[in-house]
């Protein structure tokens, strides 16, 4: 007597015609492929935002200001601090972490500014 078919695979460690390893390899590479696409429109994505409004509360928070030279009477403002050179912001997409909903100027500034790390 033979033995069925599904319990030799079983027993070897297979799933049946070894479909569940190409499933999960196809299913794999699919999501690699989404992933590498999606990384590549995020810039995208963050252009469309707008520009923050100096007189947004979000803004007003922060002290936010489009030009640096006018925080000059903040307390916490230090020359040649901006957005360009503020860990938060991404100049490829004037992105900033402290406003997600908004580009920022990259001659801006704001109280939360931070040191790069680069």
């Amino acid at each position: 007597m033979q033995e069925p078919a599904k319990k030799r695979t079983r027993e070897a460690g297979g799933s049946p015609n070894g479909e569940g390893r190409r499933r999960f390899l196809r299913h794999g590479m699919c999501a690699s492929g989404l992933l590498l696409l999606g990384w590549r429109g995020l810039p995208a994505l963050a252009q469309d935002k707008p520009m923050l409004d100096p007189h947004a509360y979000q803004a007003r928070a922060l002290d936010y200001v489009e030009d640096a030279a006018n925080a000059e009477g903040n307390p916490a403002y230090r020359t040649g601090r901006r957005c360009a050179n503020c860990d938060f912001f991404t100049a490829s997409s004037q992105a900033c972490g402290l406003f997600p909903d908004h580009r920022v100027a990259s001659d801006g500034w704001c109280s939360g500014w931070t040191a790069s790390a680069s």
